[in-house]
């Protein structure tokens, strides 16, 4: 059955109708980006669109959404009843420089199952915006999902030390401990 898209959707029902329209085409993808911050935060941010990674052809994905309403305009996908809007980035899934990123977050509405970074992966996510192209938003974020949610702050290490981004880590955890007293 196909999915059916509202103007009072949340951002999670939004993100499960597309999912399990693209699975009615076997298309798989992964939720990632800005829209897990706003998840995470509580919508504390508010990211208009929804960024997924998927392996599948972009043409396949336009197909199965214009199904149920969606129209593509440059790079994203836009549905008239909704202020929300899809993306599909090009893959593979990443964070930084790791390539063997596999999803550990996950939601289910409805009996559909959501793929998505972990909190953990988001804070990761943000902090290779930071580290790489100075991108002090990204910063916040990271910071902002990592004082709202439990992170492993180990993995988080591990990754940046193989990013090669000890000094901002340093910052990071600096930020965030503080954050933390407040």
């Amino acid at each position: 059955m196909k999915s059916t898209i509202t103007s009072r959707m949340s951002r999670k029902q939004f993100a499960a109708a597309v999912v399990k329209q693209l699975q009615l085409h076997q298309i798989s993808c992964v939720l990632v980006g800005g829209a897990c911050v706003s998840i995470y935060t509580n919508e504390e941010y508010r990211s208009r669109d929804l960024d997924f990674i998927s392996s599948h052809s972009h043409e396949n994905i336009k197909l199965a959404l214009k199904e149920i309403g969606f129209e593509k305009r440059g790079k994203n996908f836009f549905h008239q009843e909704i202020e929300f809007y899809v993306e599909f980035p090009s893959g593979p899934l990443a964070i930084g420089s790791d390539h063997s990123v596999k999803p550990e977050g996950k939601f289910e509405i409805r009996g559909t199952v959501v793929k998505m970074l972990s909190p953990t992966q988001c804070v990761m996510d943000r902090l290779a915006a930071w580290f790489h192209w100075n991108d002090r938003r990204s910063l916040i974020h990271a910071l902002r999902v990592a004082d709202a949610q439990p992170i492993n702050l180990n993995k988080i290490k591990k990754w940046a030390k193989n990013e090669s981004a000890a000094e901002k880590l340093e910052q990071f955890l600096l930020e965030l401990k503080k954050l933390r007293k407040t």
